[in-house]
């Protein structure tokens, strides 16, 4: 017959060997996921289309490449660089910022102003507005002087604050993650080149 104090022991023998096969099962997890966010080349031009993305990226002089780790502008005002970087962070599925930079400039660059109370309600909708499907990191006060400026009198300026904060934000970060990345490497050291 078993008594209580049998069942409370092998409960906590039980529960004493369960921890190891949690831990077994978490590092699975753990190397199943760096698995899937490694970084390769092949993924990275798999976003821009392989054979085309294969093909911009051979045409790429290493001084180029090298002059997007001067500074974060130079990548960005780089019309590959930018392609680029773009499909780094969609790797990374972080690349609501550089979407959002990106709308920002067109948004400025709108060809007639008429244009420009829609495109910032969509803007706005798309990125700004807290829980939206993409929304940015934004601190309140940028949000709000934001959806003031967009709800108010939008113009050309509207965005100029929160894209100067989503820039800042990716240079520190995924900027820094970009210059570290293969790919990157490979183009700044004409790898690419001569594998082509």
């Amino acid at each position: 017959m078993t008594s209580l104090d049998d069942i409370n022991t092998l409960s906590h023998l039980g529960a004493a060997s369960q921890p190891k096969h949690k831990s077994r099962n978490i590092a699975k997890k753990i190397s199943r996921k760096l698995f899937l966010r490694r970084r390769h080349t092949d993924s990275t031009l798999g976003l821009i289309g392989k054979d085309e993305g294969a093909r911009r990226l051979a045409t790429v002089d290493p001084a180029e490449a090298q002059q997007w780790s001067k500074s974060f502008e130079n990548l960005l005002f780089d019309k590959t660089g930018l392609e680029l970087f773009r499909g780094f962070l969609m790797t990374e599925h972080s690349d609501e910022n550089i979407e959002f930079w990106m709308a920002c400039e067109n948004y400025k660059n709108a060809k007639s102003i008429k244009q420009l109370p829609s495109m910032a309600m969509k803007i706005f909708n798309d990125y700004v507005a807290v829980q939206s499907k993409r929304e940015i990191n934004l601190d309140s006060t940028t949000r709000k002087y934001t959806y003031d400026s967009v709800s108010c009198n939008p113009n050309r300026q509207t965005f100029d604050e929160a894209q100067r904060r989503v820039q800042a934000l990716m240079e520190k970060d995924s900027y820094r993650r970009f210059l570290e990345s293969e790919i990157y490497h490979d183009l700044a050291s004409g790898n690419l080149q001569q594998k082509s």
